[in-house]
């Protein structure tokens, strides 16, 4: 009787699980819970209504559109009458809001081309208890803007592919494209999918004048933003750590000593958190970034029942890893090369591997823990996620292997919500990092 209602409303619940386990995590951490202190930007946005210098905070250098969203929101909550901590509560929601509407999205994907109801189940249920996208979506800052904007991009890029990519579909997709590269410095990457859609029309001698001009004119747009930004600082695609040196003594500190190869699990199964014994090794960082908190932002590590279900997530990691290289590799050894295949296979693929090399660069500009950042590739897992359930499509999973795997995601989901609900408000001053002050 559940299996027949789970199979009827399943992609329903997952939804509304998903929504569930994100207004939990906003609700019960506070808006000064963040990775880096993005607070200080929204406020001289919104105090100075213009935008700071580069290096006139730790973040000020980012791109402007995440806090000129920011800023509006607060000013505007702030005129009604709104408390200043309801006024910085609401900010913190723009967060939660974009990952349900990325799930909407995600779904749409799905849709559009007929990826069976069955795995949408299972690949909903990967990403509705993803620990990164839950934590990177429950914080003030940039990131999940992009990721936001990443997967609006892939979807308007189906679009275009789907029903022909005239006019108003190419301008919408150049539109989330132009927003990405306006968010984040590798949300210019996202210029692929517009540019591989020009491509193959210069290649089949198509017209294109109306799209390659919007094309252009994004491309310039995005120029202009990284040329201004060349112009106050003197450094192509700058960092915060040019200027300051907050993060110099951060372990491993040497390039020489990061580890691009080694992957200590064992190490990661005896500390889930964040130490020395783990940190040096950027594939196990990513990894155990993936999968738990183990930076620890919302619990802390004294927590024993804690540390089990980090165990316990790094596992099932391993799971999902083997199931998606294995029918990826089954599905290789049957494809045929299509031009259509690679836009709608391989140029996503592309596309989010390169986002997945992002930690990888910025350890090797600067080869600190707080550079190894999972959230930089959030968007390029997503899209590879979103790939692979299109890549495989086809493939029959046997229904006992998807149903367990959808059982133990859903398990391992509720069960770190749970926990995160029970233990973030006494874990908040064992935090790794600090909490940020309130402007």
């Amino acid at each position: 009787m559940l299996k027949k209602i789970f199979n009827r409303y399943g992609v329903l619940f997952l939804i509304a699980l998903g929504i569930t386990i994100r207004l939990i995590v906003f609700y019960v951490s506070p808006p000064s819970n963040s990775y880096d202190n993005h607070l200080e930007v929204i406020s001289e946005y919104s105090t100075n209504i213009k935008r700071p210098q580069p290096f006139s905070c730790w973040e000020c250098y980012q791109p402007p559109i995440y806090y000129i969203i920011s800023a509006i929101t607060y000013n505007t909550a702030q005129n009604v009458g709104f408390s200043k901590s309801i006024c910085w509560k609401l900010v913190q929601l723009i967060n939660p809001l974009l990952s349900i509407l990325t799930l909407l999205l995600i779904l749409r994907i799905f849709n559009l081309f007929g990826v069976s109801h069955l795995m949408k189940l299972l690949y909903l249920s990967f990403f509705i208890i993803l620990p990164r996208d839950i934590f990177t979506s429950a914080m003030i800052g940039n990131d999940y803007l992009l990721v936001f904007l990443s997967v609006a991009s892939l979807y308007y890029y189906f679009i275009n592919i789907k029903f022909g990519h005239n006019i108003y579909n190419y301008a919408y997709l150049c539109f989330f494209v132009l927003l990405g590269g306006l968010t984040k410095q590798h949300g210019l990457l996202l210029l692929l999918l517009p540019c591989s859609l020009l491509l193959l029309d210069l290649i089949n001698s198509k017209k294109t004048y109306k799209r390659i001009s919007i094309f252009i004119t994004i491309s310039i747009l995005l120029i202009l933003e990284e040329g201004w930004m060349f112009y106050q600082t003197g450094v192509f695609m700058v960092s915060n750590q040019h200027y300051f040196d907050y993060a110099i003594n951060q372990f491993p500190g040497l390039l020489e000593k990061v580890e691009f190869f080694s992957f200590r699990l064992i190490s990661l199964l005896k500390e889930p958190f964040i130490s020395e014994s783990t940190a040096a090794s950027l594939p196990t960082e990513i990894y155990a970034r993936i999968f738990f908190d183990y930076e620890w932002r919302f619990f802390s590590p004294k927590i024993e029942i804690v540390n089990t279900i980090g165990r316990f997530g790094y596992l099932l990691g391993l799971v999902w890893a083997l199931y998606f290289i294995i029918t990826f590799w089954i599905k290789f050894r049957l494809n045929q090369i299509t031009s259509k295949r690679i836009l709608i296979q391989y140029i996503p693929i592309i596309l989010g591997t390169l986002f997945m090399l992002v930690p990888f660069i910025q350890t090797i500009r600067y080869p600190f823990f707080s550079s190894m950042k999972a959230m930089f590739l959030l968007p390029g897992l997503i899209i590879l996620l979103i790939s692979h359930a299109l890549y495989i499509k086809g493939i029959q999973i046997p229904s006992k292997i998807s149903g367990s795997l959808i059982l133990l995601n859903l398990v391992y989901g509720i069960t770190l919500i749970i926990a995160i609900f029970l233990f973030t408000e006494v874990s908040l001053i064992h935090l790794h990092g600090p909490l940020w002050p309130i402007p």
